[in-house]
């Protein structure tokens, strides 16, 4: 009997809710402001072969030299230059500055390694540069190539040298060997 009486209470819900006329059949031709056909425009393809790429060396790049300026909120930073070109060959170049003290610029080439498929990664150098909460200048030069990212800077940490101790017995082992 509770059964029923639950059973009952749900569809009493349920037809309580209903509206005739909420939904409406779906109608998938129906044109509307949002459904506007478009006429067909035929846009051949022309594939013009263009030849391999030559290997271009890249002239090192003088890093982004930082300017002290700042700004009261740095989400209110406006860009006061900017620069993008980027070539048919797959070359690039870019540089922005804010006048809250950021600034970058890269330039990359496309490298050909030959093989089956070409293997054509893109080789790039850049810099980035910003000021600390400090005061002080960071500066960030990097190379992209084949070798992986290599950055430096004066804001990427070096090890600390190798304790004499330590040294020694690398140069023993090395002289001696181990013995077994």
């Amino acid at each position: 009997m509770k059964f029923a009486v639950v059973i009952l209470a749900c569809v009493a819900a349920v037809s309580a809710q209903y509206r005739p006329g909420q939904y409406q059949q779906y109608q998938p031709y129906r044109v509307n402001q949002y459904s506007t056909p478009k006429p067909f425009r035929y846009n051949p393809v022309v594939y013009n072969p263009t030849p391999a790429p030559v290997p271009v060396a890249i002239a090192p790049v003088a890093p982004v030299v930082p300017v002290a300026r700042a700004v009261a909120d740095a989400r209110n930073a406006q860009t006061l230059k900017y620069g993008n070109e980027v070539n048919p060959d797959g070359s690039y170049s870019y540089f922005f500055e804010t006048d809250n003290g950021i600034a970058a610029q890269a330039q990359g080439t496309p490298r050909n390694f030959g093989g089956n498929p070409p293997v054509v990664p893109d080789v790039a150098q850049g810099s980035f540069s910003w000021t600390a909460p400090d005061g002080t200048p960071v500066v960030i030069s990097y190379v992209a190539d084949e070798n992986g990212y290599q950055p430096s800077g004066n804001a990427i940490p070096t090890p600390p040298p190798v304790p004499a101790q330590i040294a020694r017995a690398l140069e023993y082992i090395a002289k001696y060997g181990q013995k077994k």
